[in-house]
């Protein structure tokens, strides 16, 4: 079903795919937030789905993208963002631009900015999957990058039952876990998962550690990939 913001009206109208339901409508409401029109469609119906679908073949998970595209430019959309990370590192992303005549973001486009800039990152993701296409794509760009990562699906599906930020900290211990990275070295940590941005703020302010979580640079760089089409 096609979830919708309440935004009327925007120069950016962007088409949001994500695993689950949940997933999409955060990244909606986000763009809501930055008052662009959104529109978005989920490729699964829970998080356990989601992490099977991505065992698929690229081709396949491609083709399943490429339909729920074609759902959302017939909305009217103008740009594209894959609001998931593990869903971004399973598929053929240069097949699926080389198919589309409207510029896609995804959370990888961020990241791969932050090699270099740091040597030795954290993750927090959903799933052990997308830990390890992250740390590829940082390794691609600097061969000299340390990756401690972790995936936990719990914590997607905790959220998704709407337990409160502070509950999924305590009941995970991330607040401990910021600590034990902290004191193995690790420069900043990635919130690799989009469900994360949940409790962002409030694991800010708990940890002594620069974290990053992508959604606001994802914005920028599609308000600037269309209008460098629009020039």
């Amino acid at each position: 079903m096609l979830i919708r913001n309440r935004i009327a009206a925007s120069e950016l109208v962007v088409g949001v795919i994500a695993g689950t339901p949940i997933d999409t409508r955060f990244g909606v409401s986000f763009l809501e937030g930055k008052q662009i029109r959104a529109y978005g469609l989920s490729i699964s119906d829970t998080p356990q789905e989601q992490t099977g679908m991505q065992a698929l073949n690229r081709e396949a998970l491609t083709e399943l993208v490429l339909l729920r595209i074609g759902e959302l430019l017939a909305a009217g959309v103008n740009a594209l963002m894959i609001y998931c990370n593990s869903l971004s590192g399973a598929l053929d992303l240069e097949a699926l631009r080389a198919r589309l005549a409207v510029p896609l973001i995804t959370p990888l486009d961020v990241y791969a900015e932050l090699a270099g800039r740091y040597r030795k990152f954290g993750l927090l993701a959903a799933n052990c999957q997308s830990c390890a296409n992250i740390e590829r794509l940082l390794l691609e760009r600097d061969s000299q990058a340390k990756v401690i990562g972790v995936g936990n699906l719990q914590i997607v599906e905790d959220i998704e039952k709407g337990y409160a930020p502070a509950a999924i900290l305590r009941d995970h211990a991330l607040v401990e876990l910021g600590a034990s990275l902290r004191m193995s070295g690790v420069e900043i940590l990635i919130l690799a998962c989009t469900h994360f941005h949940y409790f962002y703020r409030e694991l800010q302010g708990q940890i002594c550690l620069e974290i990053f979580e992508p959604s606001e640079q994802m914005v920028v760089r599609l308000e600037n990939a269309v209008l460098r089409r629009a020039a």
